[in-house]
């Protein structure tokens, strides 16, 4: 007998995965972002915030927002939230969005900060 797994629901059970070993301590370092505890890039340059478990700022050090998302229309029927996480090197952020998709957002060639849909990196499924 075969199984197939869509892509949605992988990801959706490796979003679930991260979001409870996050949780968990466990001894590996906590990199997630969440409501009230904003995580700084690896550059220091610019601050991560997750705003009601919904929504993703970034912003410069001087606190202005130079990217702002909502993802309500991804976590409105669920109650796991999203996932919001930096790369270690690179200021790279990623967000893990339940059932749904992963998005890298970044600063493009012009500054401009966008999220685009992509596959995680190695580093970021690691994390669990």
């Amino acid at each position: 007998m075969t199984h197939r797994i869509s892509r949605s629901g992988t990801v959706a059970a490796l979003v679930a995965l991260l979001l409870v070993l996050s949780g968990c301590g466990g001894g590996r370092e906590d990199r997630f972002v969440r409501p009230g505890e904003p995580r700084e890039s690896p550059s220091g340059n610019f601050v991560a915030h997750a705003e009601n478990g919904s929504e993703v700022r970034v912003t410069d050090r001087d606190g202005g927002d130079v990217f702002r998302k909502s993802y309500e229309y991804a976590t409105s029927s669920r109650a796991d939230g999203i996932g919001v996480v930096w790369l270690s090197e690179v200021d790279q952020l990623w967000v893990l969005v339940p059932g749904d998709t992963s998005e890298r957002v970044e600063a493009g060639p012009d500054g401009v900060w966008t999220a685009v849909e992509a596959e995680l990196p190695g580093e970021i499924t690691r994390l669990g």
